[in-house]
């Protein structure tokens, strides 16, 4: 197993905000993407 270099308390922060960023992002495309399949949905719905 290598070993990793000890992160400093700043450097676990700024890898924290990337995840956050990250995640925030991908949930942003999975809000966008379910309101596109509701829109899609009851578009059929009022056929």
């Amino acid at each position: 197993m290598a070993l990793k270099k000890r992160q400093s308390f700043d450097e676990l922060v700024q890898e924290n905000r990337r995840q956050i960023m990250s995640d925030q992002e991908l949930m942003n495309r999975i809000e966008k993407k379910l309101e596109q399949r509701r829109h899609e949905y009851l578009q059929k719905a009022d056929t």
